[in-house]
């Protein structure tokens, strides 16, 4: 019969070259065996040390090349630019600038998730934006907390301090008479007693007798005094669910 003909190893005819075939078409037939092989691997300039299970795993791949250089990555677990994420022998990945995730997150064993940072009674602060935490951090109920108060650690040898949440101070306060620093005032030659007491104008010497409880001139308004420390304003919401 007549020489067969392909391009690829699929057009190759097992059955060829027949008993009855001419000897002198043996060269032929090998070239054409040659020249399918070639031009069925063009690529391999070397040896091919992948085994036939290794190979099948390839088996139904539809990637193209630019998709499977995605997977060649330098050093396992570390990120690069525009490569799959592979994780190390530790299972652990490093270089990840951003991460989103969409839809529920479960945290394996030892890793903290912001509900473990954030348990119920948690205070959140912030000193820009005016959000509910519950909106920002996609967890809990919260309400906002602390308004116009600072916070100070609880105290258990203080009675102001050992109850969490306990509430106190102010920001004025007028003192009291027991509250005013001991002192006295001098009463000058020529001072003139107020009109509830005796009107005599002392003026010293002997034989004077001054009148008890004579009061000086009144002064100051009595108004409270701020006692307000040092301060700054931020937002403050505790997690209550």
């Amino acid at each position: 019969m007549g020489l067969e003909t392909g391009t690829y190893i699929d057009s190759l005819n097992s059955s060829n070259p027949t008993a009855t075939d001419a000897v002198s078409q043996g060269d032929d037939h090998i070239r054409l065996i040659k020249s399918t092989v070639k031009a069925t691997f063009p690529n391999l300039s070397n040896a091919v040390t992948s085994t036939h299970t290794e190979l099948n795993l390839l088996d139904g791949v539809t990637a193209n090349t630019t998709e499977l250089n995605y997977v060649d990555v330098a050093t396992l677990g570390t990120v690069e630019a525009s490569k799959a994420v592979t994780a190390d022998a530790n299972k652990d990945i490093t270089g990840v600038r951003n991460l989103t995730i969409t839809g529920a997150f479960s945290a394996g064993s030892g890793v903290a998730t912001i509900a473990d940072v954030y348990p119920v009674g948690s205070i959140y602060i912030n000193a820009a934006v005016a959000t509910n935490p519950a909106t920002l951090l996609g967890i809990g109920t919260w309400v906002a907390f602390g308004s116009g108060r600072v916070m100070v650690g609880i105290n258990a040898a203080d009675s102001d301090f050992d109850t969490v949440e306990e509430t106190g101070g102010a920001k004025t306060h007028t003192l009291t008479i027991s509250e005013l620093p001991s002192h006295t005032h001098n009463r000058p030659k020529g001072w003139k007693p107020a009109p509830n007491s005796q009107d005599v104008d002392i003026t010293g010497g002997n034989g004077v007798n001054v009148a008890d409880n004579m009061l000086t001139d009144a002064t100051g308004g009595g108004q409270a005094h701020s006692i307000m420390n040092p301060y700054i304003v931020v937002y403050m919401w505790k997690r209550t669910a």
